[in-house]
C-alpha cells in the first residue's frame, strides 16, 4: 500500500432510492444508531447532488465509475438510461436491427458490465492491486470476487462483506481481506415504488439495514480492521409522489404512432415515460437519429400514414412543462440542445438553449434564453451569477445551483444527449402527471417515482466514516461522482482519467 494511504480498506454501501432528508431525519430520531456512529466522526453531506435523469441507471453506474454518460466511443459511461435503444455514431451499416436494452429484464441486467464501455472504469478496476469484493452489485466489472448478485436477502448483502473480513480465505486464496468492497441494497427501491417513501415497511427496512451494518462494524472492530477502514454510505437518487395518472396507449393509437418492434424492425417510436419521457424515433433508418426536419415532418406507419410534427404532438400530452432535443449536426466536442418550456395553463411557450463544449471533467456548458429564465435561477442571488452567457464547468454549475431545483441540469443534459444511445426528445411533467409507460404498454399505476430534476429526486446523502484518519467535516454540497475519487484518495490510489468527480478531501 502506498505510504500516502490514510486507510487500507474501503467499504461502500449504496442504498437505492432514499432521500437525504429521510436518512438524516431517521438518524436525528435515533433510529439509525450505526449510520449515525459513522457520520458523527467523519464526513457528511446532506446536499449531495445525483445525476440527471434521476434513475437507477445511470445514477448507480455513475457512482461506481465516478463518471457520467457521454460520447462513449471516446469518453464517458456508455449507459445513458435504464432503457436505451442501441444506436451508434456513426450509424451501423449492419443489417442487424437496433435492440432495446431493458435492465428491468433480469436476463439483460448483468450485460451492463459490458455495456458501460471501455472508456470508464469501475472502482474495482481502478484498484491497482489487492482483493475486491462485490456483494449484490449488478455492475461488478473488475471485482476479484462477486457474491450475492442473485441474493434477495438484505441481511446477506452485509453478511457477505462481514464474512470476507472474518474468513477471507473463503473468498480469496491469499487469505487477505478485500481492499475495496461494495454492497448494493436494491430492495429499498422495490418497496418505495410499491408502497411509497412514508410506508412503514420501507422505513423498517432502512432501520433493519442499520442493524445489519452494526453487525458488520462489530466484526471490523473484533478483527482489528475498523480503524484502517473507510466506510462510505450513499444513495443513487431520491423520490417523489406523482399527482395524476394518464394512460398514454390511446393517445398514441389516435395519432397513428405504432411502438417499435426490434425483432421486426418496424414501428414509429419507442418510449419510456414515468413523469419524464424518453422518446426515440427513426431517422433515415432506425439506426439513425432523426433530423429536426424529420421530426417535424414525420410520416406514421398507421393507416393513412399521417404526417405529424412530433415536437408539437408531444406537447399535447397532459402536464408537459419541459422539452429537450438536439440541434442537427452536433459534435461530441460541441453542440446545442434546444429547451422548450410552457407554464401550467398558459398557451405561451418559451424556448432557450444549452450550448456545450469539451469532454469529461473539462466539459463546459452555458444556458441561453431570451428574457425568460424557466429554471428560476434568476430568482436566487447565487445561481443568478451563473447566467452571464459564459461557459461553466460542472463544479461551477454545482456551486451555483446545488441549493435549488434543477441542480446541475445545464451540465447534465448535454452529457446525456452526447451519448449515441440517448433518446431524441425528452419531455417532463415534473411529476404533476405520471404515465408508467414502457415500450408500448402501461405497466402499472404506482405514483411513486424519482426521475425528475427537482430536489426531491436529486438530493442524496453522502457519508464517509470509520477510520480515525478520516476528518470530521460537514460539506455544504458535493456530487455522487465524488465518492469514488474520495475513497481512492484515502486508499492512496490515483483515479482513472475518466473520473469527473473529485476527492472532497483535496
Amino acid at each position: 500500500m502506498s505510504r500516502s494511504a490514510k486507510v487500507n480498506q474501503a467499504i461502500l454501501i449504496i442504498f437505492d432510492d432514499i432521500r437525504a432528508e429521510l436518512l438524516f431525519g431517521l438518524m436525528n430520531e435515533g433510529k439509525l444508531p450505526n449510520i449515525a456512529q459513522i457520520t458523527e466522526n467523519g464526513v457528511k453531506c446532506l446536499n449531495c447532488i445525483t445525476s440527471y435523469p434521476a434513475i437507477t441507471f445511470p445514477c448507480y453506474g455513475n457512482i461506481v465509475t465516478g463518471s457520467y454518460s457521454g460520447y462513449y466511443p471516446k469518453e464517458g459511461n456508455a449507459v445513458p438510461m435504464y432503457h436505451w435503444l442501441d444506436r451508434m455514431d456513426p450509424p451501423s451499416t449492419s443489417k442487424k436491427r437496433p435492440f432495446i436494452r431493458n435492465y428491468g429484464d433480469r436476463s439483460q441486467l448483468l450485460k451492463i458490465n459490458k455495456d458501460v464501455g471501455k472508456n470508464v472504469k469501475t472502482i474495482f478496476e481502478q484498484a491497482p492491486q489487492g482483493n475486491t469484493l462485490s456483494s449484490s452489485c449488478f455492475l461488478f466489472r473488475g471485482a476479484v470476487f462477486d457474491v450475492g448478485k442473485n441474493v434477495f436477502d438484505v441481511e446477506g448483502i452485509f453478511k457477505n462483506i462481514e464474512d470476507a473480513f472474518e474468513h477471507p480465505r473463503k473468498y480469496f486464496p491469499n487469505n487477505e481481506v478485500p481492499i475495496i468492497s461494495i454492497g448494493y441494497v436494491f430492495q429499498t427501491d422495490d418497496i418505495m415504488h410499491k408502497n411509497g417513501f412514508n410506508d412503514s415497511e420501507y422505513i423498517n427496512l432502512i432501520i433493519d439495514c442499520d442493524r445489519y451494518l452494526g453487525a458488520l462494524l462489530n466484526t471490523l472492530k473484533k478483527t482489528g480492521y475498523y480503524d484502517s477502514t473507510a466506510i462510505g454510505i450513499i444513495t443513487d437518487h431520491g423520490n417523489y409522489k406523482g399527482k395524476e395518472h394518464f394512460d398514454l396507449e390511446p393517445f398514441f393509437q389516435q395519432k397513428g404512432l405504432k411502438p417499435y418492434i426490434p425483432e421486426k424492425g418496424i414501428g414509429d417510436f419507442d418510449c419510456v415515460f414515468g413523469s419524464v419521457g424518453f422518446f426515440n424515433f427513426p431517422g433515415e433508418t432506425w439506426h439513425h437519429h432523426p433530423s429536426l426536419q424529420q421530426l417535424q415532418k414525420f410520416e406514421t406507419s398507421g393507416i393513412g400514414k399521417e404526417k405529424l410534427n412530433l415536437i408539437e404532438t408531444l406537447w399535447e400530452i397532459p402536464g408537459v412543462k419541459y422539452m429537450y432535443y438536439r440541434e442537427d449536426n452536433n459534435k461530441p466536442e460541441k453542440g446545442i440542445i434546444h429547451i422548450e418550456y410552457q407554464e401550467k395553463d398558459s398557451e405561451k411557450r418559451m424556448s432557450g438553449l444549452i450550448e456545450y463544449q469539451g469532454f469529461g471533467k473539462e466539459q463546459k456548458s452555458r444556458y441561453i434564453f431570451d428574457g425568460n429564465d424557466f429554471y428560476g435561477y434568476y430568482q436566487n442571488e447565487k445561481s443568478a451569477k451563473a447566467l452571464d452567457n459564459k461557459f461553466h464547468t460542472i463544479e461551477e454549475w454545482l456551486e451555483a445551483t446545488n441549493h435549488i431545483n434543477f441542480p446541475m441540469i445545464i451540465d447534465q443534459i448535454p452529457r446525456y444527449f452526447k451519448n449515441p444511445r440517448s433518446c431524441d426528445i425528452i419531455i417532463s411533467t415534473l411529476g404533476t402527471h405520471y404515465f408508467n409507460y414502457e415500450h408500448g404498454k402501461t405497466v402499472g399505476r404506482t405514483p411513486y417515482s424519482h426521475d425528475n430534476g427537482l430536489r426531491e429526486s436529486m438530493v442524496v446523502p453522502f457519508i464517509i466514516g470509520g477510520s480515525s484518519e478520516i476528518p470530521q467535516m460537514e460539506l455544504t454540497y458535493c456530487k455522487t461522482t465524488d465518492m469514488v475519487p474520495t475513497l481512492l484518495n484515502l486508499l492512496g490510489i490515483k483515479p482513472h482519467p475518466s473520473v469527473v468527480g473529485k476527492s472532497i478531501l483535496k
